[in-house]
């Protein structure tokens, strides 16, 4: 019985994920972690620290899979610039792989508050329309890498895809909504592989980790979600172009908030 229930929140936080994903070019790793993490405790007792590594880690994992398949329907329909894409890819990959092998030596009381931080702002980010004074060239290749390294980075930290944070820069840079998500979507796969080569390999000589795990990811929530995410991902590149994306930021900003205020009142 435990484990069919942890399947079956498992197929419908995926559902949402994959959601997220191919609308907003959102991983939906703030919705995994406290999900994941909250799943490791209480059904398989494993500590709040490794609970923490683990859901960031499969969060990451679980990326991969949706942004891929986002980015290849994003492609299709013209919601996609991989020319553009490839000035970020190489800092983007080595600022996961880095924090990666960096994280398990953090603090764990910071990530958990920095998550919660995070939440707040990027709730308030998506709330506010972006100004733009004037037209603003996307920068140079060596910029972009120094940006794609800090926002691999600090994604990796929160076990996120970097949509909360790509989506807007694009946007504020006069890139076309639709093809920022496209844009983010892409950029989450890699933040996903680099961190996902860090989190395995830290993890492969752990002791006490749940049955069915790959260093700090779990593998039954990363397919699990996943399963369920990629039929959404697709369905969701359709309605894209049927919704307000102002409307679906508003209500994803009150969800930041939700799970922002969950996490503090957690303990």
């Amino acid at each position: 019985m435990q484990i069919l229930t942890e399947a079956v929140i498992l197929l419908i936080a995926g559902s949402f994920v994959g959601t997220l994903s191919g609308l907003l070019g959102i991983g939906g790793g703030l919705m995994i972690v406290p999900l994941l993490t909250y799943l490791l405790i209480h059904f398989h007792q494993v500590a709040f620290d490794q609970a923490m590594l683990m859901a960031i880690g499969t969060s990451l994992a679980a990326i991969i899979f949706t942004g891929g398949v986002s980015s290849f329907f994003h492609t299709k329909r013209n919601n996609m610039s991989w020319s553009t894409a490839a000035h970020y890819i190489p800092g983007v990959f080595l600022g996961s792989l880095a924090m990666a092998f960096i994280i398990p030596h953090l603090n764990f009381a910071f990530i958990k508050h920095a998550f919660i931080v995070y939440t707040f702002l990027a709730a308030f980010e998506i709330f506010k329309s972006p100004k733009i004074k004037s037209l603003v060239q996307l920068p140079s290749f060596i910029f972009a890498n120094l940006y794609g390294f800090i926002i691999g980075s600090v994604s990796t930290i929160i076990g996120i895809g970097g949509g909360t944070m790509f989506v807007p820069y694009f946007i504020y840079h006069k890139v076309n909504p639709r093809l920022a998500i496209g844009l983010s979507s892409s950029l989450g796969v890699f933040i996903g592989l680099g961190a996902s080569f860090g989190f395995i390999k830290n993890g492969l000589y752990v002791s006490q980790l749940p049955q069915f795990s790959i260093g700090y990811i779990y593998l039954p929530g990363l397919i699990f979600m996943t399963a369920s995410s990629l039929i959404f991902v697709r369905l969701a590149t359709k309605w894209i172009h049927q919704i307000s994306i102002s409307s679906l930021k508003k209500i994803f900003a009150c969800l930041l908030i939700l799970i922002g205020l969950s996490m503090l009142f957690a303990g």
